[in-house]
Parts: C-alpha cells; structure tokens; sequence
C-alpha cells in the first residue's frame, strides 16, 4: 500500500470520533488538545527517514519536514490519550478551584519546554522516539510534584492509551501486512523487540503520550477529574473558556 501513513492516521481518528459522539463533555477538553498537538507535527523532520520511510501526500516531508499525515495522527492521538482515563473511569474535568493563570500562555510554556527537552536529549545522542517519549514523561512528571493528584489519572491515562495504540497498530498490520517490517527501521535500543509484531518503541512512546496527555491539560487549563455524573443527572460545569 503506498500510503500506509494516512491509514493509520485515519485510524487514529476513530477513537476519538467515538469518545467525540459518547462524551459531549470532553469535546472542549479534545479541542484544546488538537491545537496543542500541531507543533508536534512539526518535529516529524526528526523522525523521517531517520526512524522511519512512509510514503507521504505529495512528497511534503521531503519539502517541508512533515505532511497532513502528521497532523491527523497527532490530532487522532491527543484525542484519546487525553480522554482515555476519563471515559473508561467516568471522570469529567471540572474546573479547579481559586485564581488560575492564563491557561493558553501555560500550555504554550509547557509545549515549549516539552521540545526543548526533546532536543537536549537529542544533542546528548539519545534515538529520535525515546528522546520523544522521555521528554513527555519528564515534563509530565514534573506537573504532577506540583499537582499530585493527577499521578494516578496520568498512569491509567498511559496504561489506557499504550492499549489502544496498541491495538491501532494491530488492526493497521492486518490491513497492511508487512509494513513494520518495510517502513520501520530496526531499533537502537530495543532492536527487533516486538509486541503482537508492533515495534516496542511504538508502545513506549503511546504510554509517554497518555501519561503527558492526561496530566498536561489538567495542569494547563485548571482542571482535576471528578466522578462523571450518571445519565439523566445534571452535568458539572465544563472548564471555563474551554469554547
């Protein structure tokens, strides 16, 4: 298949699609995600061909350093691993009490940070994807000293979200047999470890992203998880200006 990428990204959308129609009120909070994933596309410059050699839409990572590829798989991606943990546990974010700070300044900082040590990593000679999953898990890490209760929300969020990302790249190795072992490059650390066929990189870097995307807009925009109300009792206030 020439352009495996865009069926996985593609695949990436349908858990979100689905938590999108079943939970209305975590629609503000996947929004916010998608626009703090996009300079994440960005970096995709660092991975290809370096870690990997998909066929893009109209050549753009050869012209740009990343394609529209790019953007639906991380768009598809914020949206689950950000909504995981509140779906299966029924947690809804309600807003933190007090002052807050600006909260679009504070996700910037934050994603800022993220990549900047994304790239400290790098220059110390650390491979593309690890040098990824540890500067989430860092940044992530380091909200969670400062807000301790979402320690056990950003664990399950990366247990949940490494599952299904496993199980996407399940469905994606049926559809396209062969494809790791065509597009992926072997390993620096893990060479030729597998899980069910789907590199064990891939997996390390869904539990940086769940862990990151459960933790990260809870402290960014002010939010904590609380139970979810049943059906037929009134909702919770959404966080505020989450439009």
């Amino acid at each position: 298949m020439t352009h495996a990428f865009l069926l996985l990204s593609l695949l990436f959308l349908v858990p979100g699609a689905v938590i999108w129609r079943a939970r209305p009120d975590l629609r503000p909070l996947m929004r916010r995600m998608a626009v703090v994933s996009l300079p994440f596309a960005t970096t995709e410059r660092l991975f290809y061909p370096r870690y990997w050699t998909p066929k893009f839409l109209f050549d753009l990572a050869d012209h740009i350093g990343f394609g529209v590829e790019d953007v639906l798989f991380l768009v598809g991606l914020s949206a689950f691993s950000s909504t995981a943990y509140a779906v299966v546990f029924r947690r809804a974010p309600v807003p933190c009490a007090g002052p807050r700070a600006r909260p679009w300044p504070r996700a910037a900082a934050g994603v800022a940070l993220a990549l900047l040590a994304a790239g400290a990593l790098l220059a110390a000679g650390v491979p593309v994807l690890y040098a990824s999953a540890a500067a989430m898990v860092a940044i992530a890490a380091a909200l969670v000293v400062a807000r301790p209760d979402l320690l056990v929300p950003g664990l399950l969020g990366a247990l949940l979200s490494a599952a299904l990302y496993l199980g996407l790249f399940l469905v994606f190795g049926a559809l396209v047999p062969g494809v790791f072992e065509r597009t992926w490059r072997p390993s620096v650390l893990l060479p030729g470890r597998t899980l069910l066929g789907v590199p064990l990189d891939e997996i390390l870097y869904g539990l940086g992203a769940g862990f990151a995307a459960t933790v990260f807009p809870a402290w960014a925009f002010g939010f904590r998880f609380e139970e979810a109300p049943r059906a037929g009792r009134p909702r919770g206030r959404a966080p505020r200006g989450t439009g």
